[in-house]
């Protein structure tokens, strides 16, 4: 696997877990509240079990918000990084127009750097689309 392939399942596998983890404490808290309105469960009992649930979703709500930190520092990088590629592509059709370089090696060096500038536009959308989720819990 690519560097930029392990950079993006690191983040994209926490947050996958994180908010599947968040979801399923929201669903707990939902229930116990919901067991509590039916006088299913004595108001100490609630209490106790509330009080767990609830410094777990703080809990996992701050992990989320340092990913989403660690996301968007992600973001920053690359947009640079996608600016950088895009250079070195305008560069490199520059040079191929000025004949500086032959066609094997244009050809060679284009596909590589536009694999670069897919896989980084890539990866910058998902982190895009996942912070937005993030955001609008």
């Amino acid at each position: 696997m690519s560097v930029w392939g392990d950079r993006m399942s690191s983040w994209k596998e926490s947050f996958q877990r994180i908010t599947q983890e968040l979801e399923l404490a929201r669903r707990k808290k939902q229930a116990l509240d919901e067991l509590l309105a039916k006088n299913r469960m004595s108001q100490p009992t609630y209490e106790h079990l509330e009080k767990t649930l609830r410094e777990s979703i703080l809990d996992l709500e701050a992990h989320q918000r340092s990913l989403a930190d660690t996301m968007t520092e992600r973001t920053d990088e690359l947009t640079k990084q996608l600016s950088l590629l895009e250079l070195l592509l305008a560069n490199l059709e520059i040079r191929h127009v000025g004949m500086e370089i032959n066609y094997e090696t244009y050809a060679e060096s284009r596909e590589i750097l536009e694999s670069g500038v897919d896989a980084t536009r890539a990866e910058l959308n998902e982190i895009k689309e996942a912070l937005k989720n993030i955001l609008h819990e």
